[in-house]
C-alpha cells in the first residue's frame, strides 16, 4: 500500500471519526462494572455476582492473585477475598485487560492472521510493561499491564470494519501498514470514546515517538515504550540503549534486563493467556 492508497486510509479514518456507531463499546462486562464503581462504594458481593457471569474471567483473576511476584495481594481461595484487596481502578483495569480481545471477531483469515500477530505481540508488551513496572514504586502494575495492551488498540477495530471493506488490499503487508498507520489515532479515538484516563491515551498516542522528552518521573508510555522496543525484530540494542524513555528508567544492559526478565515476563504472559517468548 503506497501512497496512491492514502484514500483508503482516509476513508477508514473518517468512518471511526464521523459514526459513533463504528466504534465498539467498552467490551464484556467492564462496562457494567466501571458503572456500578463509579456508582458509589458496592459491596463486594455486588461485585463478584458480576464478575462470576464470566467464569474464565473470575478464573483470570484468581490465577492473578495467585502469581507469586506481587507483594501487594495475597493468594485467595475464594473470588471476594481477590476483590476486596484491589482497589476499583485496578480491578476495573484488570478486568478490561482480560476482556479486550473480544474487540475483534471474524473469520476472514487474511484479517485474522495480521490479528494474531498484532495481538500476541500486544500480549508479549503487556507482559514486559507489568514486568517494568513491578520495578516502579509510583507506578501500579495493573495499569502497565493495561497499558501494554492498549498501545496497539486502534488496530483491532480497524481490522473488525475491514470486513465491510472488500476492495481493500488483503496482503499481509498491506495490512500490517495500513494498521501502523492508523492505529495510533484510531487507538486514541477509541480510548478518548471510552473515557479512559489520558495516561493511557498517551501511550496509544506516542506509540511511535520514539524521540519524546517529558520532565517528571517514568511514565505509562515510556514502560510500553521500553517494552515494544524490547521485542522489536530484528534486535537492535544499540538503538533501544539510545531511546530517551530507556535512559529515564536507569536500567542494565538490554541482553541483561532480557534474561533478568524472562521468568516473571513468562508468568505475566501465561495469565494473559499468550504463548511464551520464541514459541511458533
Amino acid at each position: 500500500m503506497d501512497n496512491r492508497h492514502d484514500s483508503v486510509k482516509v476513508a477508514l479514518y473518517e468512518r471511526f471519526l464521523k459514526d459513533p456507531d463504528a466504534l465498539p463499546p467498552i467490551p464484556g462486562v467492564s462496562p457494567r462494572l466501571r458503572q456500578l464503581l463509579a456508582a458509589g462504594k458496592p459491596a463486594s458481593e455486588q461485585i463478584c455476582a458480576l464478575l462470576e457471569e464470566s467464569p474464565a474471567l473470575a478464573s483470570r483473576l484468581m490465577q492473578f492473585a495467585a502469581l507469586p511476584l506481587l507483594g501487594h495481594i495475597r493468594p485467595a481461595s475464594q473470588l471476594q477475598e481477590v476483590v476486596k484487596q484491589l482497589d476499583g481502578k485496578r480491578l476495573a483495569n484488570l478486568v478490561l485487560a482480560f476482556e479486550l480481545r473480544q474487540l475483534f471477531d471474524g473469520a476472514e483469515s487474511s484479517l485474522l492472521k495480521v490479528f494474531s500477530k498484532r495481538w500476541s505481540l500486544s500480549l508479549q508488551r503487556a507482559a514486559f510493561s507489568a514486568g517494568l513496572a513491578q520495578h516502579l514504586p509510583h507506578l501500579e502494575v495493573e495499569d502497565a499491564l493495561l497499558a501494554g495492551l492498549l498501545q496497539d488498540v486502534g488496530s483491532l477495530p480497524l481490522l473488525q470494519e475491514l470486513h465491510q471493506w472488500p476492495h481493500v488490499s488483503r496482503l499481509e503487508v498491506d495490512l500490517q501498514r495500513l494498521c501502523d498507520q492508523l492505529s495510533d489515532d484510531l487507538g486514541v479515538l477509541l480510548l478518548t470514546a471510552w473515557k479512559l484516563p489520558a495516561t493511557l491515551l498517551d501511550c496509544a498516542r506516542l506509540r511511535r515517538d520514539w524521540c519524546r522528552q517529558h520532565k517528571g518521573p517514568v511514565d505509562l508510555a515510556d514502560v510500553v515504550q521500553v517494552a515494544s522496543q524490547l521485542l522489536d525484530e530484528p534486535r537492535d540494542d544499540e538503538r533501544l540503549a539510545r531511546l530517551p524513555a530507556y535512559q529515564r528508567m536507569e536500567l542494565p544492559a538490554p541482553q541483561i534486563l532480557r534474561a533478568e526478565m524472562a521468568e516473571v515476563v513468562a508468568l505475566w504472559l501465561k495469565l494473559l493467556g499468550g504463548r511464551s517468548l520464541g514459541t511458533d
